[in-house]
């Protein structure tokens, strides 16, 4: 269901006339004239400010910005939305199972996108965020409340920083080493101890690609 259908949908459902939305929502009427006979698409802030004005949840909204299970969507020109996962996702959570933990979402440069992973390999390559936490890794740029983006599509390599699914602590990000059978997970602060795992099951969700600061 794309917008335009979704937002029909709620007006009938709620009885909602387009001044009214419009009302609510402080969006011009003759914009959601537009939408609505698919004049125009909306950005993301006209959606934003029409899925709360409706009532609509948060997983709900990140539904509608096009960011169920990894999908890219352009938010302005020259910007993708990735989706921002909760630092709370129970260990041992499927990738495909991520979207029930959908917070909210970052806005990210394609360009710089582009300059880490490269523009051929972009489609189909699921993106996520996850707030950074502490500092273990201030060392390698990533410090506390940092926005990290990964990606699960893309293979980590020894001495990659990743983001690994310990049991018992959730998600935590990591320079990974590999050593036959085993894997360390280094931080990059001399005040935190390599964790070092001997034919215990690690499970590498995926490869950080940057981080983002908005201090």
């Amino acid at each position: 269901m794309g917008f335009r259908e979704w937002l029909r949908e709620k007006l009938k459902e709620k009885n909602i006339s387009q001044f009214e939305l419009a009302r609510l929502s402080g969006v011009s009427q003759s914009a959601i004239s537009r939408w609505l006979r698919g004049l125009r698409d909306p950005d993301r802030d006209s959606i934003l400010k029409v899925a709360r004005a409706l009532g609509a949840s948060e997983k709900e909204i990140a539904l509608l910005l096009g960011l169920a299970e990894g999908a890219l969507f352009a938010v302005e020109e020259g910007e993708v939305s990735v989706p921002l996962l909760s630092g709370e996702i129970p260990c041992g959570t499927p990738v495909n199972g991520f979207e029930e933990y959908i917070v909210g979402a970052v806005p990210l440069n394609e360009s710089l996108l582009s300059l880490r992973i490269g523009q051929a390999h972009r489609a189909g390559l699921r993106l996520f965020a996850v707030r950074a936490r502490g500092d273990s890794m201030i060392g390698k740029g990533i410090v506390h409340g940092d926005f990290v983006i990964f990606s699960p599509d893309i293979e980590v390599q020894s001495g990659d920083i990743g983001v690994v699914d310990i049991e018992d602590e959730g998600l935590c990000i990591k320079q990974v080493f590999f050593q036959g059978n085993t894997v360390i997970l280094q931080s990059a602060n001399p005040a935190y101890p390599p964790l070092v795992f001997v034919d215990r099951p690690v499970r590498i969700v995926g490869k950080v690609l940057l981080s983002l600061s908005f201090h």
